[in-house]
């Protein structure tokens, strides 16, 4: 017993179109007992040379790549408490700061308002 591939009337690959066939049997038109290479996008059987060939364009295969992961809402949140916690940081600086100029003001009133 061995596998056939079926190919259609351009030679194309047809997909699960396998058969088991008797190893003395003829090989029935439309069949080969060449197996197509694994990662073949669109499979073509060159019947000269008895082989498979890619006939996919690199658009068409970039086409079934897939693309970036959408964002779930965790991450929109984690983007969101990153934006806060920086917002968060230079508020407390300009707080840091605001802080130590009144402390300045301050030491100047009490000293009798000199360096004014």
């Amino acid at each position: 017993m061995k596998w056939l591939y079926q190919y259609d009337e351009n030679f194309n690959y047809i997909d699960a179109g396998e058969i088991e066939w008797e190893d003395d049997m003829d090989i029935p038109e439309g069949y080969t007992d060449v197996r197509p290479p694994n990662g073949l996008f669109k499979a073509k059987f060159d019947l000269e040379n008895q082989v498979w060939k890619e006939t996919a364009s690199k658009e068409y295969i970039e086409s079934l790549q897939p693309g970036p992961p959408e964002r779930t809402p965790v991450d929109e949140l984690k983007a969101q408490n990153a934006a806060i916690t920086e917002q968060l940081a230079e508020a407390q600086s300009l707080a840091e700061s605001q802080a130590q100029m009144i402390a300045n003001l301050y030491l100047m009133l009490a000293e009798g308002g000199k360096g004014v």
